[in-house]
């Protein structure tokens, strides 16, 4: 992985995606009535044979919720659940004994979706408002899709917009941290900026001082 932490985390960038992060952590801790915090935990930007390391060993089974976007930000957003911490988060949702389900059926899966959908439009709202000149009309995500699979053939899924535009793919990763009376949450947000909305963010980075 090639990451220069100079050149892709200048203060105005991060700043971005601090704000999104925040939008984010509002909602997830109204919706779970409990704090939630998440944090910006990289940006990186990575040579495409090494990006599917990046949710995980390729042949690890994970659980995730997708979000195609259009508009005025363009690409994928997916959350990232560890299969035992996202089956106790629908466990807590659904008022069972955390560690009860031991498999995603539809009362889960319908729990996870509506957890993504939460997050994913907080975060992607805040993201609109923080970039410069940038508003949420035209913001076009797509309901959440779940998916079950392992984790090389999601983010290989996740990547196919960039990795027709370049060799090299531009990811945002968010981890989510909460306190003892919540599950662990092992979850990941991992933005993928589209085509536009990469050329957008590196004419941030070459406006920064």
């Amino acid at each position: 992985m090639s990451t220069d932490p100079t050149d892709l985390r200048p203060d105005s960038l991060r700043s971005i995606f601090d704000r999104g992060a925040e939008g984010a952590s509002e909602a997830l801790s109204r919706w779970l009535g409990r704090p939630v915090r998440l944090l910006v935990s990289a940006i990186d930007h990575s040579d495409l044979s090494v990006a599917g390391d990046l949710i995980g060993p390729a042949d690890d089974l994970v659980a995730a919720c997708a979000m195609g976007l259009s508009g005025r930000l363009d690409g994928m957003l997916l959350l990232v659940f560890e299969d035992r911490s996202g089956l106790a988060i629908a466990d807590f949702l659904l008022a069972r004994p955390i560690g009860s389900t031991d498999q995603w059926g539809e009362l889960e899966r319908s729990a996870a979706m509506e957890t993504a959908n939460i997050v994913g439009c907080a975060y992607l709202n805040a993201l609109a408002d923080a970039i410069p000149g940038g508003q949420r009309d035209g913001l076009v995500p797509t309901p959440p899709e779940f998916r079950h699979e392992f984790a090389g053939s999601l983010l290989e899924f996740a990547l196919m917009g960039q990795a027709t535009e370049q060799d090299e793919v531009l990811l945002v990763r968010t981890e989510f941290v909460a306190g003892p009376e919540l599950p662990s949450l092992r979850w990941t947000l991992l933005f993928v900026p589209g085509p536009s909305t990469a050329t957008t963010l590196r004419a941030l980075r070459a406006e920064s001082p």
